[in-house]
């Protein structure tokens, strides 16, 4: 295999236009998004060769997915932005990704190996913090019913195994009493406001959480993720805990994501925790959909812009500061329940918008 930009041989001098190199198609590469969402194909590492002669080029993709669309997607969309730069062909390839180089001299086996996706969900989102406090489960429960209003099939997956708060904020406080197991030994999930959920509050006793540590917490979120009969969903929004644990990397490593939603609050604290969240998605090769500034207002303001620029993702809203949306989760009613039109409604609105867009919808 020839190395990454390797020009194919030509007998004769190239009479494509000067422009036309494999410089100016990596570029351009990194212009086109795959498919459903933001990142591009290049920053993914797709990329695993260019080539050009006489007009004529040759894209390698190492790509591996369950959607059998994606390949001729791509070709499309490469096809589409070479032909304009004077390209006389376009040629995709599509292949195995490339191993990636051991690292240590004792490899191990590669934890990403058994991730899969789940059958009936198309995209799954993570909400994470870097900090408790910042209201990320509210902002989680009103996205997704925000991303319901939008007209996509959403469900809810409470992965805040040290706190689970869902099942208060959708008024589910007896959903123990109430689940139940397929046939096929997998978890039913209960509905709340349209919305299919399930919560590890469900199934945790009193004071279980503080006691779990790594190889557990691993197996436990790695169990739960694959482990419950979602229906057909466009969009599963997982609230995760605070932090940079070990629930995000086995959740990584259980289940392929689409891209994560990071909240903050203007205090700069937040904002510290908030930039190493968004690092450890960036790791888990998990793309930043964007951030959130909760309680914007009585504790300042811009904080989330200010730290959404600085990532170089975007910023994705405002929620004011409303004393309301307390007294709403603590009744079980969210606010996009009770007061949809309210000025939080309206930035939850926005922010669901936005998020779909990202993973590839138009509002209509």
């Amino acid at each position: 295999m020839r190395p990454f930009g390797m020009s194919l041989p030509c007998p004769l001098p190239p009479a494509a236009p000067a422009a036309l190199t494999v410089e100016r198609v990596q570029a351009t590469l990194r212009t086109i998004a795959y498919p459903g969402l933001t990142r591009d194909l290049v920053s993914f590492g797709m990329v695993q060769h260019v080539a050009v002669c006489d007009g004529r080029v040759k894209v390698q993709l190492g790509l591996r997915t369950s959607d059998e669309t994606v390949p001729a997607r791509l070709s499309a969309s490469i096809e589409a932005a070479l032909l304009p730069l004077g390209a006389t062909s376009v040629a995709v390839e599509i292949v195995a990704p490339a191993a990636a180089p051991a690292r240590a001299r004792n490899v191990k086996a590669d934890p990403w190996a058994d991730q899969v996706r789940l059958a009936s969900v198309r995209h799954i989102i993570a909400v994470g913090a870097g900090k408790g406090g910042v209201g990320k489960s509210t902002v989680a429960v009103n996205l997704a019913l925000a991303l319901a209003r939008e007209g996509l099939r959403a469900g809810l997956l409470d992965a805040d195994i040290y706190g689970p708060s869902l099942p208060i904020l959708l008024g589910l406080d007896d959903g123990a009493s109430k689940v139940r197991m397929s046939a096929e030994k997998h978890i039913e999930p209960l509905e709340a406001y349209g919305l299919p959920m399930i919560s590890f509050g469900f199934f945790l006793g009193e004071g279980s959480p503080a006691i779990w540590r790594g190889p557990m917490v691993s197996k436990a979120v790695k169990q739960f993720a694959r482990g419950v009969a979602w229906p057909e969903l466009d969009v599963l929004v997982v609230d995760l805990p605070p932090g940079t644990g070990d629930v995000p990397l086995s959740l990584v490593q259980a289940v392929a994501l689409s891209g994560a939603v990071i909240v903050t609050q203007p205090p700069r604290v937040a904002v510290a925790e908030a930039r190493k969240a968004a690092e450890m998605f960036r790791t888990l090769d998990v793309p930043v959909l964007g951030v959130v500034e909760n309680m914007s207002g009585v504790f300042g303001r811009g904080a989330g812009r200010s730290v959404a620029s600085e990532l170089g993702v975007p910023f994705l809203g405002e929620i004011p500061f409303d004393e309301t949306v307390v007294e709403e989760g603590d009744r079980g009613t969210p606010t996009m329940v009770e007061r949809a039109h309210s000025a939080t409604g309206l930035a939850f609105d926005h922010i669901a918008a936005t998020v779909a867009e990202a993973l590839g919808w138009r509002r209509a």
